[in-house]
């Protein structure tokens, strides 16, 4: 049973970090690079921004609870 939460809490840990860059993606990088990269998905910058800085947030309160 040990094993299985600590085992959960790591995967959590390490979707935590994919959605963390993720979110470094879309929030720090310029918008022509979401655009050229082929996931801007026709979205405004206003919105990366707004969908990086979400997602960043939901990582560091995945990351903090499964600590």
């Amino acid at each position: 049973l040990y094993t299985q939460g600590y085992q959960m809490a790591n995967v959590a840990k390490v979707i935590a970090g994919i959605v963390g860059l993720l979110g470094l993606f879309y929030a720090v990088l310029p918008h022509s690079v979401h655009v050229n990269s082929g996931f801007g998905f026709g979205l405004s910058h206003t919105v990366h921004i707004a969908i990086g800085v979400i997602s960043i947030i939901v990582a560091i309160i995945v990351f903090v609870k499964y600590k």
